[in-house]
């Protein structure tokens, strides 16, 4: 029977994090802080035996991935970084202030942003809303992130043995979403950077252990 444990992994800060941009499928290299998380988080993983690494194909969870790697004793099998592990795309809003865009999108609804969307509507509505506020409609819906998220567990699985720890780096909103799926409340609750989540994939299901797990809530 196939039993994959996977460590979930969002990226350190980076440079438009620090200044609350829409950073989805546009990229920015880490801080020294992002840096930081991922030395940090590398060292709370260190008793973890992973038999294989995963990450995003852009280069801030490769980035976050190498610092990773550099504190584990036990080096894994690095396998290479897919694009179904993306952060969600967000069309024509990339790399625009965050508060502002969330603004604008929640505008004709009353509301004053995207926690309070998530709160009345919830999260598929709201990346539906995003997704129809975009003049290019690149944004991606909740079910084309999710239907990415299958097909990534479908990587993995096609990739591992049937008995495997693994190691993923890969992004916030695309975990956030991951979390909504399997029925994590996450009104004012997103992967903090370096964070740690838990999946474990068998045969006949996927479920998700662990969401959002720092140092300091552990």
């Amino acid at each position: 029977m196939t039993e994959i444990k996977i460590y979930v992994v969002r990226h350190g800060e980076t440079l438009l994090n620090s200044f609350d941009r829409m950073q989805g499928w546009v990229d920015s290299d880490l801080t020294a802080k992002g840096r930081q998380q991922a030395v940090a988080t590398g060292k709370r993983l260190q008793h973890i035996p992973f038999d294989y690494v995963c990450s995003s194909d852009l280069g801030r969870a490769i980035e976050t991935r190498d610092l990773i790697l550099d504190q584990l004793p036990h080096q894994p099998k690095i396998l290479a970084p897919n694009k179904t592990f993306r952060e969600v795309c967000f069309g024509y809003y990339e790399g625009l202030n965050a508060p502002a865009t969330w603004q604008a999108v929640a505008q004709a609804t009353g509301y004053a942003g995207q926690e309070e969307l998530i709160a009345n509507f919830g999260f598929s509505k709201t990346r539906q809303l995003m997704h129809e506020s975009d003049p290019a409609k690149m944004a991606e819906t909740y079910d084309q992130v999710i239907a990415r998220w299958q097909h990534g567990f479908d990587v993995i699985h096609e990739a591992c043995p049937d008995q495997a720890t693994v190691l993923l780096i890969t992004h916030g909103t695309f975990i956030r979403t991951l979390a909504d799926y399997h029925g994590i409340n996450i009104v004012g609750n997103f992967p903090l950077n370096g964070s740690i989540s838990i999946v474990e994939e068998t045969d006949d299901a996927i479920k998700l252990v662990s969401y959002n797990q720092t140092a300091d809530r552990d």
